[in-house]
């Protein structure tokens, strides 16, 4: 009754927590310099509910670095 009057302090609210599912899309992908080069290992972590969505938007991630892609070496989806 004090509480609701503003007579005493109120009592903190329970924290709430976010629950955050920490699933994802691991893309992995052979790529090498435009200017040509030995290949490397370029892995993209992506969000995406669809593998070939996630595998496009590692596509897009390394022509936007510079890259060109070589190979799709993997596409698997991660939950931890």
């Amino acid at each position: 009754m004090r509480e609701a009057l503003g007579l005493a302090p109120a009592k903190p609210a329970p924290e709430k927590r976010k629950h955050h599912p920490s699933s994802y899309i691991l893309v992995e992908l052979s790529v090498r310099k435009l200017s040509g080069g030995p290949p490397f290992r370029f892995e993209y972590k992506s969000r995406s509910l669809s593998t070939l969505e996630a595998k496009l938007e590692a596509e897009k991630a390394v022509r936007k670095k510079g890259l060109e892609v070589w190979a799709v070496l993997d596409v698997r989806q991660v939950s931890e």
